[in-house]
């Protein structure tokens, strides 16, 4: 009756331990299932977040962004540039390796985002780098542009120019 009993009781517990990590691993995946759905909510109202802040930050009506991008130019590499509005320094970015291999892949940097008020304003690129050959290039581009009551977007743009052999530099407007 004994040797019944103990057989029983090891089956028994055979089966409970089966049966409890069968669940454990169910719970597991069920727990693992509801983790990645919390992740993709929470990247989701992050990018909301995101969102609102820039449309409280920058409203369209003050929003003004100020973009660096490099077109094809083989023989310059920029080191950095210091922007400058309506006579006060604003911003500065000094560019590693990696940077300057992204522009000349078609990347934008946004380098500067601020609220400006509608008028007349002066925006000056001080644009530093090298050329082909090794030698310092100091290049200073200037405009003036008027900020009426939506948003305004500039950009310095560094480009090839195939008369020279060094680049030019301008600051355009987005339209």
């Amino acid at each position: 009756m004994n040797a019944i009993y103990s057989f029983a009781s090891v089956l028994l517990l055979g089966f409970t331990t089966l049966v409890s990590t069968s669940l454990y691993a169910a719970n597991q995946a069920g727990l693992d299932a509801e983790i990645e759905e919390l992740k993709a909510e929470v990247v989701e109202l992050n990018r909301e977040l995101f969102d609102l802040e820039e449309k409280l930050l920058y409203p369209a009506t003050t929003s003004f962004a100020v973009f660096v991008s490099m077109d094809d130019v083989d023989d310059f590499s920029v080191r950095s540039v210091k922007l400058n509005l309506d006579q006060q320094d604003v911003t500065s970015h000094l560019y590693s390796k990696e940077q300057v291999e992204a522009l000349r892949r078609g990347g934008i940097q946004k380098i500067f985002a601020s609220n400006l008020k509608p008028g007349v304003h002066k925006l000056t690129a001080e644009i530093q780098g090298v050329d082909r050959d090794g030698r310092t290039m100091k290049r200073v581009v200037v405009a003036d542009f008027g900020k009426a009551r939506a948003s305004k977007y500039l950009e310095v743009k560094i480009r090839n120019n195939p008369n020279q052999s060094k680049p030019d530099f301008a600051i355009v407007e987005w339209k």
